[in-house]
C-alpha cells in the first residue's frame, strides 16, 4: 500500500525525536486553530501536550512504523481535520486506502490504527486497543465504522448515569488530592489519559488524575459532550483548591517532580453549593467511589493520625488520649526516679 503523500514543511518523520521546534509550532497552528481569539496556545504553554503528542507518535511508530499507513506530521494533521469535520471511521479509512484498490486485512488494520492515533491526539485519551502494545486501562472505544468520533465520545462519557448514591450529598473541604495521599494512603498517579481521570485501581490504593489544565482550557472543539471540559476542570479545582496553602505547596512539588502542567492547582476555588455531588454529571460515580474509599481509609501511624482531620471530634479525642497517656507515663517515670533517689 502506498503511503499517504505529505505537505511540504511538515513532512518530518513521526519517528524523529525530539520533534523540531518549528514543527512543534506548526502542529499547534494546525491542531489548535479553533481556539478562541486571544487564547492561542504557544509551544511553551502547551509543552506538556506536545510532549504527549511526541510520545504517542513514538509509541505508534514502533517496529519501524509498520503499524501505521502514514509517516509524517502533515498526514496526521490531515486526518485530524477529517475527524474534526465529523468524517466517519469508514470514510477516513477509505481515503487512506484509496491508493490501494486491493487493500488487504493488514492494510485495513494499519488504517484503523492510524485513525486511533489521530483520535488519541485530539482527545488526549486512549482510543482503541492494539496487539503490538499494552493499552492503558479503560480505553475509549470507537467501534462503529459508520460513526464519528464525536458520537463515540458522547457514548463513552455522555451516556453515563448517576447510578451511585453518596452517603453525604456534599464533598467536604478535606477532600483534596493531598489528603487522598497523606490521609487516605493513596498513590496519586498523574495521567495523560482523560478517560482514566478519577479512576481507582490497585485495590483502591491508586487514583488517576488528569493534569493537563491548558489542554482543557484551550479545547474549544465540540468533540467532548457539552459541559465535559468545564466539569473536568471543576474536579481539579475540587481536588486542588487554590485557597488551600498546604495543597498549593504540595502540588507545586508534584509539578516539579513529575513535570506536570504548570497551571495545575490554578483552577480557582469552589463555593459550598458547587461541592455537591449533584453538580457533577460525567464524573459523579467516580467521585462517589473515590469519596467512599477515602472515608473508609484508616490512618496508619502517628503522621497520618495527625493529618487526618476528617472527624474533628475523633481527632481531638485521640490526641487528648495520647497526651494523657504521655503525661501519665512522664509523671510515673519522675516518681520512680524520685523513689529510687530516696532509697539510695
Amino acid at each position: 500500500m502506498k503511503l499517504l503523500q505529505t505537505k511540504a514543511g511538515m513532512d518530518t518523520s513521526l519517528q524523529k525525536y525530539p520533534i523540531p521546534a518549528d514543527v512543534r509550532g506548526r502542529l499547534l497552528q494546525e491542531l489548535w486553530r479553533d481556539c478562541q481569539p486571544g487564547a492561542a496556545p504557544t509551544a511553551d504553554s502547551m509543552a506538556p501536550y506536545l510532549d504527549y503528542y511526541a510520545a504517542q507518535c513514538q509509541r505508534f511508530s514502533r517496529d519501524g512504523g509498520i503499524h501505521l499507513c502514514v509517516r509524517s506530521h502533515a498526514a496526521i494533521c490531515d486526518i485530524a481535520k477529517q475527524i474534526i469535520g465529523d468524517a466517519t471511521r469508514d470514510e477516513i479509512c477509505a481515503r487512506l486506502l484509496r491508493s490501494s484498490p486491493s487493500a488487504t486485512d493488514s492494510d485495513m488494520l494499519r488504517a484503523n490504527t492510524t485513525v486511533d492515533l489521530c483520535a488519541s491526539l485530539l482527545l488526549m485519551a486512549e482510543v482503541g486497543a492494539r496487539a503490538f502494545d499494552v493499552s492503558e486501562p479503560n480505553p475509549l472505544g470507537w467501534p462503529g465504522r459508520h460513526s464519528t468520533l464525536r458520537q463515540a465520545v458522547e457514548q463513552h462519557f455522555g451516556g453515563q448515569q448517576k447510578a451511585l448514591q453518596p452517603d453525604n450529598p456534599r464533598l467536604g473541604r478535606q477532600f483534596t488530592a493531598r489528603n487522598l495521599a497523606r490521609v487516605g494512603g493513596m498513590r496519586i498517579k498523574w495521567t495523560r489519559n482523560v478517560a482514566n481521570h478519577l479512576l481507582l485501581s490497585d485495590d483502591d490504593q491508586t487514583v488517576f488524575v488528569f493534569h493537563h489544565v491548558r489542554f482543557l482550557r484551550y479545547h474549544q472543539r465540540p468533540l467532548f459532550p457539552d459541559g465535559f471540559v468545564d466539569e473536568t476542570l471543576r474536579t481539579l479545582t475540587l481536588l486542588l483548591p487554590q485557597n488551600d496553602r498546604t495543597s498549593q505547596r504540595w502540588v507545586a512539588g508534584q509539578v516539579v517532580e513529575h513535570g506536570l502542567d504548570g497551571q495545575l492547582g490554578r483552577c480557582g476555588n469552589l463555593r459550598a453549593q458547587d461541592r455537591r455531588f449533584e453538580r457533577f454529571a460525567v464524573w459523579h460515580d467516580r467521585l462517589v467511589i473515590l469519596k467512599q474509599a477515602f472515608d473508609e481509609a484508616s490512618p496508619r501511624g502517628l503522621a497520618q493520625w495527625w493529618a487526618d482531620r476528617r472527624n474533628s471530634v475523633q481527632w481531638y479525642t485521640f490526641w487528648v488520649a495520647i497526651l494523657v497517656f504521655a503525661a501519665t507515663l512522664f509523671f510515673g517515670l519522675v516518681q520512680s526516679i524520685e523513689g529510687a533517689i530516696q532509697v539510695y
